[in-house]
């Protein structure tokens, strides 16, 4: 449940720091951008290790997390290319 917690904190920041700063408003990397590339990274070596988690309900939720930080690295790779 730590590990749900500091991902959904995470989660949050990035999609803030989207609103704030936009999702690719510049010529170097948003900073939404790299934030979920991390945690899309963490979060993929997190679903392999399926020990970590007490129960289903937690892994469910770091699952939907996950899908949502993959959401927003799409989002700012499609805004690069309008």
């Amino acid at each position: 449940m730590v590990f749900n917690s500091i991902y959904l904190v995470l989660t949050l920041f990035s999609i803030y720091f989207g609103w704030e700063f936009g999702f690719g408003s510049s010529h170097t990397p948003p900073l939404p951008f790299v934030v979920s590339t991390l945690l899309l990274i963490i979060g993929i070596i997190l679903i392999f290790l399926k020990t970590l988690f007490k129960d289903k309900y937690s892994y469910k939720i770091h699952l939907g997390l996950t899908f949502i930080n993959f959401l927003v690295v799409i989002i700012c790779l499609l805004l690069t290319f309008i």
